[in-house]
């Protein structure tokens, strides 16, 4: 009977840790937003449209960051794609020289192309 309880207060435990991480992520503003699948000559007229995903990221002082979790439920394609975008993305100095990115844990947006996460 005591592994039954301790059981069902972990499962609560997890739960409740899981709705604060979601109600803080929705009331967390993101500090900046990053395009990391756009190259500069590169015109989104021929792809037709964006999306944004808010994460929580961890940024190192060299540019690049990690992503700890999506703010909401996404497709694995898109996870997938995300991740490989991130662990090649540097975030552009400017960022960090008008204080806009301090290293540290802290929610960004990432803007990506759909039609490149599902072109096959």
């Amino acid at each position: 009977m005591k592994k039954i309880c301790l059981y069902l207060l972990a499962l609560i435990l997890l739960s409740s840790c899981n709705e604060t991480t979601k109600s803080e992520c929705e009331k967390n503003t993101a500090t900046a937003i990053l395009w990391v699948d756009r190259t500069d000559n590169e015109k989104l007229t021929k792809y037709g449209s964006i999306s944004t995903v808010k994460i929580h990221a961890n940024v190192y002082s060299d540019g690049t960051f990690r992503i700890i979790s999506f703010c909401k439920k996404q497709a694995p394609e898109v996870i997938t794609y995300l991740e490989k975008r991130v662990a090649v993305f540097t975030i552009p100095q400017f960022f960090f020289d008008e204080g806009y990115i301090e290293p540290g844990k802290q929610y960004l947006q990432l803007r990506y192309i759909p039609y490149k996460v599902y072109k096959k």
